[in-house]
């Protein structure tokens, strides 16, 4: 410190440094609109055509999850079966390496032997963070093969522009060519589908042959018969007649090259359509990304085909700019507020440069984190505002202490020096406990919190900066700074007779104000500890008894609003599109309404663009919002009432949050048996339905839908028929052969030989059929087969490899507490079930499960934080009492975000309770600085009350001022009214309001717990000296 008080001009040299690294940084930083974060899970999927849910769950689940669980690091095994594909999602322990992980599952999976001939290979995939920067679609009349084929060109020529990575086609339907045989062709010929299919195989096929060497060189030998199109097909030979005709394929057969009989319809803006989603895999940057796509749709535009839409929606860059420039605008509000306050009661050069510490700081944090994970996002932004008026607390403590060395009469470096030593001490061990408050953010578990994990971060490299600026580079400006002089101007000396009133009214306060009163409190210390208490457990009270609204997950706006509506698997295609057009109309309605609503007249467009999806039993609707002032929570409310009723549908949700919190209560119960679990569903429903405020309850288990089972007649075996023959054949009847793959440009297009669509639309088609005997005779499908119509589930779940099911409702607000509810629920029913359901288990998940991890891992946490500091400052202090004091501030901070919430009539959330964490690291830093000075008195001869009285006033200012700071820095986005910015408030009033609470226990009860101390000490003290001559008496 003496170095730089002595050399300035290295402490200049340091400063410009800082300022042109972080400039330059500022560009190379990654620009996301929200931050990622780990999936830590390994996806196997594997396809087993034409199978059912049960086939699938055993043959294909089950040996998965066997060959897997009990692999290192794996957490939890979740799997889905449903019609002809089954998926296991492992799920790895916290921060576990995931390619390890990846390799081991892909090594077991590969050691399975047992899976079905007929199942395709299974696919492992680490499910990894992709930045999803924006969606482009192409819209138009054009047909679907012409509409697709312009969608993948248009997809590889964007996959080949800077700054995007992949680009995905989203449902457009695969190609398909299939070969239609009807049950009387094949009787007329004596055909089987295995005779087509040998056909195919037989003819349709590019074959190298080897090479001939001859003299001149080797010469290549080929086969090239492979058939392409509907013609090629159609031209295979398939029998060959006595008489020399040839029988070919197309006489028999109904050739179609097509797409796969799938249900998927997409529109946008009322049109067919094809969505490419554009993503970054690395190094995103949300601004190079949206010029490359608009530059890259104006020159496209030009080329399509009249009555094509390209467009652009969900692009991250818009949110990213009006977030960006709602914190930016509110930082610069709340740097100015910090100023003005400063300049109020200090001189305007020692104002400017405790001021200019943001700046450097600031920069040098910019500087730094390019080189760690963290991009420049929305929390990351949030967390410089979160430290404006915290970054300059210690600078603040020394200018301070400076200035009033030299007010003493030591000036220039002597009373830099002087000042700054003076205060190291409590400066270091503010900022260092303040740090260790902010290390639990990194490691507080769920996807909330891993996208708050930046604010710590940015939190800890911004204080060690400002701790650098305060003793390297703010000293020697300040030894340098002469003496106040008058102003050469009227109305600058009129400013400082302004500014004067207030520095003078805050000294004359601390003496004649809060002086003779701190001594009346210290005369009655035991009253004002009583009141603080009773006031810490008043706001404990009013938190625990639900006066305060209280939720987990803060919903956080989206600039789009998606309706997801799930109808009964297995219902008709038609019944999906009217429930897509009766939604899509309101959307449309909707789009008008808001469009032409006042509110929004100087605005363009408000609503923009609707897109629509229905596949198979599923519809998705998402309307686009072009403006941050619009209230999507309103716009998703007037949206269901367009809606109207729906009718029968599994589930219907409406979002309009990035985090999509899903229901308040989920409870997972697992069973060996699908019996015992809809018998406990039916009666954990009927519970939930009897507390007040639980509505929308609805189980994961759709209900039963008839499906066919296939068993043998006697007849079949004396005709050698075996079940295997019986379910070959239907299987290559109504689901289809498959003969070969075509390779063609873009995708590999499966050849099916079936029956005609005519056939398979009845169940009534089955009795027609003809079964082929391995003799090579045909017989009804009556005569050795029978028909058992038994329900079936479509989809299949399971966890941690027991069937599950999934319980939800809806709770509404004021009414019951979710986890109370959960609670009664467990302690009333669940030991009753487990007694009549042997197997049963049941846990929370969703957002009571996250809660549950969260509020455990936060107390954890935020003990052995406390337990640190404790020990640091007790070596400091060389007191096990004097660390007790400093700490007290934490609790009384809690209390103050707790009042704050209430009086402001917030939510307390999630992010509340991570201000809570930033507040406990703040509001010990003004107990520090007092109890310091305390010593240094005591230390110097002062009696106990004297120490204190003097402390107290001596540190007044300071400690007013860093609390002021930190207060007034966080009043812009506080009052901010954006809906980009709201979910960031709670955090912000837990800790705007504790600090400011904390400040009256710094300036009362910390004084008087201290003379409490000392009281106490010295009774107990005066009780071991007295023991010794009681004994000596008698």
């Amino acid at each position: 410190m003496r170095w730089f008080v002595d050399n300035p001009i290295a402490a200049n040299l340091l400063m410009v440094f800082l300022l042109i690294g972080g400039a330059m940084a500022l560009p190379a930083l990654d620009k996301q609109f929200f931050p990622d974060f780990e999936l830590n899970s390994v996806s196997v999927s594997m396809p087993y055509r034409g199978a059912g849910p049960s086939e699938v769950e055993e043959q294909i689940c089950v040996r998965i999850e066997e060959a897997v669980h009990d692999l290192t690091g794996v957490e939890e095994i979740r799997s889905v079966a449903r019609q002809g594909l089954g998926t296991v999602i492992i799920q790895a322990e916290r921060d576990y390496d995931m390619q390890r992980l990846t390799a081991d599952v892909q090594t077991r999976v590969d050691a399975i032997t047992t899976f079905p001939a007929d199942a395709e290979r299974p696919i492992v995939t680490e499910l990894a963070h992709r930045h999803h920067m924006a969606i482009v679609t192409v819209a138009g009349d054009l047909g679907e093969r012409a509409l697709k084929e312009l969608a993948e060109n248009l997809r590889d020529d964007l996959s080949s522009q800077a700054h995007v990575s992949v680009v995905e086609l989203l449902d457009p339907r695969p190609y398909e060519v299939s070969v239609e045989v009807s049950e009387y062709t094949l009787r007329r010929y004596g055909l089987t589908f295995a005779d087509v299919v040998s056909a195919i195989r037989g003819s349709s096929l590019n074959l190298p042959a080897g090479s001939i060497k001859t003299s001149g060189g080797d010469i290549q030998l080929q086969t090239r018969g492979q058939a392409y199109d509907q013609q090629d097909f159609e031209n295979i030979p398939l029998l060959s007649t006595r008489d020399g005709t040839q029988l070919r394929l197309g006489d028999v057969a109904t050739v179609r090259d097509d797409f796969e009989d799938l249900d998927v319809r997409t529109r946008f803006n009322d049109k067919p359509s094809h969505n490419m989603h554009v993503y970054v895999t690395s190094d995103p940057n949300a601004l190079a990304t949206s010029q490359a796509l608009e530059k890259w749709v104006e020159e496209t535009r030009g080329r399509l085909p009249p009555g094509v839409e390209l467009a652009i929606w969900r692009d991250m860059s818009v949110p990213f700019k009006q977030r960006m420039n709602t914190l930016v605008t509110n930082g610069i509000g709340g740097l100015i507020l910090v100023f003005l306050v400063l300049m109020l009661f200090l001189r305007p050069m020692l104002a400017l440069w405790v001021c200019t510490g943001i700046g450097v700081a600031f920069m040098g944090t910019f500087f730094v984190l390019q080189y760690t994970s963290v991009s420049l996002n929305m929390m990351s932004l949030f967390a410089f505002l979160l430290i404006l008026g915290i970054v300059v607390d210690d600078a603040i403590i020394v200018a301070e202490a400076v200035h009033a060395r030299q007010m003493a009469g030591e000036i220039g470096a002597r009373g830099a020096v002087s000042g700054a030593r003076m205060v190291v001490k409590p400066v270091m061990f503010a900022v260092i406990s303040t740090m260790i408050f902010f290390v639990p953010m990194m490691f507080l578990p769920g996807h909330m919190a891993d996208a708050g994990s930046p604010i710590p971060v940015v939190v800890i490299l911004a204080l060690t900066f400002s701790l650098i600026e305060c003793f390297c580079i703010l000293p020697p400006h300040l030894a340098h700074m002469g003496m106040p002089k008058p102003g050469r101007f009227r109305w600058t000396r009129a400013l400082e007779r302004f500014r004067l009133r207030f520095a003078d009214g805050m000294t004359f306060f601390a003496g004649h104000i809060y002086r003779p009163f701190l001594g009346r409190c210290l005369e009655r210390n035991l009253v004002v500890v009583a009141f603080f208490m009773v006031a810490l457990m008043l706001s404990l009270a009013l938190y625990g008894g639900g006066w305060v609204r209280a939720v987990f997950f803060p919903a956080i706006p989206s600039d789009h609003v998606d309706a997801e509506i799930e109808l009964p698997e297995g219902g008709p295609f038609t019944r999906t599109m009217a429930v897509l057009r009766q939604v899509e109309s309101a959307a449309i309605q909707l789009k008008s309404e808001f469009n032409a609503d006042p509110r929004y007249e100087n605005l363009d467009e408000v609503v923009g663009n609707i897109d629509s999806s229905g596949k198979q039993n599923k519809v998705r609707i998402t309307i686009e919002t072009r403006s941050g002032v619009v209230d999507t929570a309103e716009l998703t409310r007037r949206w269901r009432e367009l809606i109207g009723d729906l009718g029968e549908v599994e589930s219907f949700e409406l979002d309009y949050t990035i985090n999509n919190r899903g229901k308040p209560i989920t409870l997972v119960l697992a069973s060996p048996s699908l019996a015992d679990l809809r018998q406990v569903s039916t009666e954990l429903r009927r519970a939930l339905a009897a507390y007040p405020g639980v509505y929308d309850i609805s189980d994961s288990l759709q209900s039963p839908r008839e499906e066919i089972v296939l068993g043998l007649r006697p007849a079949a075996e004396n005709l050698s028929v075996t079940l295997s023959d019986l379910a070959q054949q239907v299987r290559e009847a109504f689901y289809g052969a498959e003969a070969q793959r075509i390779p063609r440009t873009r995708e590999d297009v499966r050849v099916m030989v079936r029956y005609p669509e005519e056939e398979r639309l009845s169940a009534d088609s089955l009795r027609d059929m003809r079964v082929r005997t391995p003799a090579g005779d045909e017989v009804p499908f009556d005569t050795v087969a029978t028909v058992d119509y038994q329900p079936g589930y479509l989809v299949i779940d399971r966890l941690d490899r027991k069937r599950t099911l999934e319980v939800s409702a809806q709770v509404a607000a004021g009414t019951s507490v979710p986890r109370e509810v959960v609670s009664d629920v467990i302690a009333r029913h669940y030991e009753d079930w487990q007694q009549r359901f042997p197997g049963l288990t049941m846990r929370t998940d969703g957002e009571l499960e996250e809660e549950s991890e969260f509020t455990s891992a936060l107390l954890t946490y935020m003990g052995l934080a406390m337990l640190v500091i404790y020990a640091l400052m007790a070596v400091a202090f060389r007191s096990y009492f004097q660390p007790m004091l400093v700490l007290t501030a934490v609790p009384f901070g809690i209390m103050g975000a707790i009042f704050g919430h209430m009086i402001l009539d917030w939510e307390i959330s999630m992010l509340s309770l991570m201000g809570v964490i930033a507040c406990a690291g703040v509001v010990v830093n003004d107990n520090l600085v007092l109890i310091d000075r305390i010593n240094q008195l005591r230390a110097g001869g002062h009696a106990v009350v004297e120490a204190l009285l003097q402390a107290g006033e001596g540190r007044f200012r300071p400690i007013i001022l860093t609390s002021l700071t930190t207060f007034v820095g966080l009043l812009p986005i506080m009052s901010e009214t954006s809906m980009q910015a709201q979910f960031l408030i709670p955090m912000v009033i837990s800790l705007a309001f504790g600090v400011l609470f904390a400040t009256g226990v710094t300036l009362l009860l910390v004084p008087c717990l201290y003379l409490f101390g000392e009281q106490l000490s010295h009774h107990l003290l005066h009780r071991r000296q007295s023991l010794p001559d009681a004994i000596d008496g008698v």
